[in-house]
């Protein structure tokens, strides 16, 4: 990622392009950090995400392609992430159990929404 794109277009909006690669999310989280009283945005924000995008990445962080592919059809986020889910408890590993555990209780929260 160039410095002129940190500078213009957030780090999802480049990833979803494909402008940008999961490395780079380290690079401008840093960024954000570094910023110090100058950014005046949360995180999510500064990163091109919304608040949803940003906590299913933080439950499981290998979600970042899946809230790209979820953006750029415009898929609903629970609808896809159940799905996402359905397909890890289908097969799950050691290392998919605190994203099972977390991604499953946001799916239920938000069902009745």
């Amino acid at each position: 990622m160039s410095d002129a794109d940190v500078i213009t277009a957030p780090f999802f909006a480049l990833y979803c392009e494909g402008r940008a690669d999961e490395d780079d999310l380290l690079d401008a989280t840093g960024a954000w950090h570094d910023s110090g009283d100058e950014e005046q945005r949360d995180l999510p924000e500064f990163l091109g995400m919304t608040e949803e995008e940003f906590c299913i990445l933080g439950m499981d962080g290998r979600s970042l392609p899946l809230l790209a592919e979820i953006r750029r059809t415009g898929r609903d986020l629970r609808a896809a992430v159940a799905e996402y889910l359905a397909a890890m408890k289908a097969n799950p590993t050691y290392e998919d159990r605190s994203a099972i555990y977390a991604l499953t209780h946001w799916v239920e929260r938000h069902s009745s929404s």
